[in-house]
């Protein structure tokens, strides 16, 4: 079984855990981590306007995800990060 990234956006630690995860507690500050896409490379964070600009991008796609699957929001959205276009039934 294959694993994925969680990342700890208070301590700027990557952890790899498995799949099957749907959340991860950071080890070191026992706050929640961020489940990032397999599809994605997660910038070193030690290159922290890379890291600041990743995760300003990344965590608003999850919201046009999450108001796309509420109902809310346009009927078709395109995702830079994911090179995804999504779009409703009918649109």
């Amino acid at each position: 079984m294959s694993n994925r990234t969680f990342a700890c956006l208070t301590c700027r630690k990557l952890q790899r855990k498995t799949q099957t995860l749907d959340s991860f507690a950071c080890p070191i500050c026992k706050s929640d981590c961020v489940r990032v896409h397999w599809k994605l490379h997660v910038p070193s964070p030690r290159k922290h306007k890379k890291w600041d600009k990743f995760w300003t991008e990344y965590l608003a796609e999850l919201r046009q995800i999450a108001e796309f699957r509420s109902g809310s929001g346009p009927a078709e959205i395109y995702l830079p990060l994911l090179n995804q276009r999504l779009a409703r039934a009918g649109a």
